[in-house]
This record gives structure tokens, sequence and C-alpha cells, in this order.
């Protein structure tokens, strides 16, 4: 087993770490702790978890070979249930979807770190539940608590994507995209203004799709009618603001209501510069 010091990945494990305290914060809310400390455990240590006892999903990426496989006990995993469903009683599989898109929003933002580190554009593709690895090239631990109870998430990375992702610290691209939700590239002036807008609202349109029509035709439309659009069922739908595109996803639907899985962001600063 290779540890994560082994390769310089103090970096990768850092951004999982953030990334995940930031979508674990959002769950809990304000008035619960959610806190995490990271530690890098070999397989045999004492307080490395049964990988057997776990439920694992499976992260890839078009980009980069191997992959991210996340593991979660079952205490954590129905803690992350109470979490998104409000301290109510959870289905097994509720609990999982909740893990999913645990491992599904921290893997948007590791992403940019990744990115940021290659100097190229790469992105995860949706979780999906996975056997546990058969062998890592890196592995973690990530502790946290919830209301005072000890918490735990593995994250495994294969050989081939520990060998892709190459030795040496991160730049500091990679250190200021993590550390500033405004961007790599933004001076101090320009993230000062930008934090004065963090609470303002902004409308968010879904496109499925475009096409154009004769005025004549529009006038026929009546219940019923069939408009045909210039996007296939199976390419993504976008996401817009000030008519902008800042991401790409699948529809989904979430207690009766149609929602958007993110399954690609763009560039932090073109998102910003949509905004703006």
């Amino acid at each position: 087993m290779l540890l994560v010091a082994e390769h310089d990945l103090h970096w990768l494990i850092a951004a999982w770490q953030d990334a995940l305290e930031r979508v674990l914060g959002s769950l809990a809310g304000p008035d619960r702790a959610a806190s995490l400390a990271l530690e890098a455990a070999p397989a045999g240590s004492e307080a490395w978890p049964d990988s057997a006892s776990l439920s694992w999903c499976r992260l890839v990426s078009d980009e980069l070979p191997g992959a991210v496989f996340a593991g979660c006990p079952q205490a954590t995993l129905e803690t992350l249930g109470r979490l998104v469903s409000g301290d109510a009683p959870r289905e097994e599989t509720d609990c999982l979807d909740a893990f999913l898109e645990l491992v599904n929003q921290s893997a948007l933002l590791v992403a940019d770190a990744i990115s940021a580190h290659l100097q190229r554009r790469m992105s995860f593709s949706s979780a999906q539940v996975s056997k546990g690895p058969s062998e890592a090239g890196a592995t973690v631990r990530v502790g946290f608590s919830i209301d005072g109870q000890p918490q735990d998430i593995i994250l495994a990375l294969t050989r081939e994507l520990v060998e892709a992702l190459g030795p040496g610290e991160a730049p500091a691209a990679v250190a200021a995209a993590s550390a500033s939700p405004s961007g790599a590239d933004l001076s101090p002036g320009a993230t000062r203004n930008l934090d004065l807008l963090m609470e303002v609202e902004l409308p968010i349109y879904v496109t499925f799709g475009r096409t154009h029509l004769p005025l004549k035709d529009v006038l026929k439309l009546s219940s019923g009618s069939i408009v045909e659009l210039n996007r296939l069922v199976s390419e993504p739908v976008e996401v817009l603001i000030n008519n902008c595109v800042i991401a790409r996803g699948e529809v989904v639907v979430v207690d009766g209501n149609y929602g958007i899985r993110v399954t690609e962001i763009v560039g932090r600063n073109e998102r910003i510069r949509s905004i703006l």
C-alpha cells in the first residue's frame, strides 16, 4: 500500500478535505458542528475500517486514467441520511443517495483543483455505487464529527490515477483556487468587491434546447403542439445566469420536482464574469 506522503499528493487531499467540509457544512447547517480532521493511514492500521463493511462509490474521469473510490461506514451513511432529511428516518437507499450526493458535490470542487494542477480542464462523472478497490495507490481516512459523534469517509486513489497526477507540490493556482471562491487570478480588490455580492440572489434558468420558428408557425401553436428543439435527449441541459452558461447537467426528479445534477461546470472566472 502506498501512502499519500510518498507521492506528494497533500494538495489533492487538502482539496478533498476542503470540499467535503464545505458540502458537509451546507448539509449540517450553522447550528451543528461539521469539523473535519484529515489523516492518512495505511490499510493495516487499527483505525482503518474493514473495506468489506463500507458502502463504496466510484468516480472516474474521461481525461485521466484510474479512479477515486469513496467508502462510508453504515453509521456515517445513516448520519448523512438524517442530515439531508432533517433528522427524519431514512431508508438505506436514501442514505446511500445522500452519500453519493456528498461525493458528487465535493468532486466538482476537487476537479477545479486538479484542473489547475494539470493546467487543463478535467471533470469527474457522477459517482456510481461500486465494490471497494482491489488495490489502491494512495489512501486516506477523513474523520469528522456531527453532533459530537465521530464519523469516517475513506478515499482511495488507484495507482493509475496517482501516477497520472504526478509528483510535486500544488502550484500557486491550486492554492488560490482552493482558498478563495472568487477565482485564482482575480485581484484582491476584485475579491473584496465580489464578497459584497455573495448574499445577492440570482435567477437561474435551465434550457433544454432552442429553435427558431416563423411567426406564422408560432401563431398556429395550440395545446398538444410539439416543438422540436435543437438538442438530443441524451445531451446535457444547460444552466444559465444572465444568459451565460455556467454549468451543464442531467435532469433528475427530487421529491416530485425537477432538478439538475451538475456534471460539468465552466471555468471559475467565466462564471464570475457571467454574474457581474
